[in-house]
């Protein structure tokens, strides 16, 4: 097994709505290669990342030069992929992330890659791909759209073919192909990112887990969030062997904690009303939580305190996140303090 490191001379200019989404926190874009599409029965053969380091572009490959090599590559790149806060990837929620997982597990590799931590862009694509006029979702036709042109021609498939013949043959052509189709995967996904600015920053939201710091350098991620029954709730992960089972009822919400999975739950019951406007609305009244929360600037002649979460059919994602940052990072901090409220 060896690690290929290349160093470019380029930095990685992210699109403003993914630097509303990352949050200060670091990352680094992902793609793996393997042997076949069981994870029962093929390997993983070549794993690539693309990362920032020192303002500037850095991709690692680890690459098995025969598939026994396995257990090396996935033993270095587990030391290596938990530096990173979240992973972007295209397809790697129902692909890549549980291939790893299952070969980890059957690796006895005591390591699995959580779901919180990844930004699958392919999942935003297909909600989007109608509104952009995208013939299809393949990453291939994203850059298509964004006018970038790849040299590398080859499949994923292709790459599979390939590896046979390389790890009969040992031929240094047949592994530069297969390692810059992995690399030229990575290098232009990075590339791709900046369809992000040409889809509204609420899409983004309802897509993609959310990063918040907590205090002491702790992170935690908000993974899903809904309305039903007249409630709002929230799901969300965060690891800190400090704090133990907690559960909390409040007049304003209800808080759960689960130290074993590291996950917790939030559900803040909403008031039912109507706007001068005529439209049915729920919302929140900030006067019934324990702490202040400045306003976002609101279109509407509403209260201050009054915060919309739902005016008829639409959801007000990003004014509901900027409330629940604040409600969540309060939440952690007391708790870490045993001073809760």
């Amino acid at each position: 097994m060896e690690i290929l490191e290349y160093h470019l001379e380029e930095t990685l200019k992210l699109p403003k709505n993914l630097e509303l989404l990352l949050n200060s926190s670091n990352f680094a874009i992902f793609d793996i290669e393997t042997t076949g599409l069981s994870p029962r029965f093929n390997n993983v053969i070549l794993i690539g990342l693309l990362y920032i380091k020192n303002n500037h572009i850095v991709i690692e490959q680890f690459f098995c030069n025969n598939r026994k090599e396995e257990i090396q590559l996935l033993t270095s790149f587990k030391e290596k992929i938990q530096q990173f806060d979240l992973l972007i990837d295209y397809n790697g929620n129902a692909f890549d992330i549980p291939f790893l997982n299952k070969r980890f597990l059957l690796n006895s590799i005591d390591y699995s890659i959580g779901s919180y931590k990844s930004i699958d862009l392919l999942k935003l694509i297909r909600k989007v791909q109608k509104n952009l006029s995208i013939a299809n979702c393949k990453l291939k036709s994203i850059e298509q759209y964004l006018g970038i042109h790849r040299s590398d021609q080859i499949s994923g498939k292709d790459s599979v073919l390939l590896y046979d013949q390389f790890e009969e043959q040992q031929s240094k052509h047949l592994k530069d192909i297969i390692l810059l189709h992995n690399y030229d995967d990575l290098y232009y996904l990075s590339k791709s990112l900046i369809i992000l600015d040409s889809i509204r920053y609420e899409k983004i939201l309802q897509c993609f887990p959310q990063v918040l710091h907590i205090a002491g350098g702790t992170i935690c991620y908000i993974t899903k969030q809904f309305i039903k029954n007249g409630s709002f709730h929230l799901e969300g992960f965060y690891q800190n062997k400090d704090i133990a089972d907690y559960i909390f009822y409040e007049n304003s919400f209800d808080f759960q904690y689960t130290q074993k999975s590291n996950t917790f739950s939030i559900k803040i019951p909403l008031y039912k009303g109507s706007l001068s406007t005529g439209s049915k609305c729920l919302y929140i009244d900030t006067h019934d939580f324990p702490f202040h929360y400045d306003h976002k600037h609101s279109k509407l002649s509403i209260p201050e305190n009054i915060i919309l979460f739902k005016e008829n059919q639409d959801i007000k994602i990003e004014e509901i996140y900027s409330f629940v940052s604040i409600l969540i990072i309060h939440i952690f901090r007391k708790m870490k303090k045993n001073t809760f409220l």
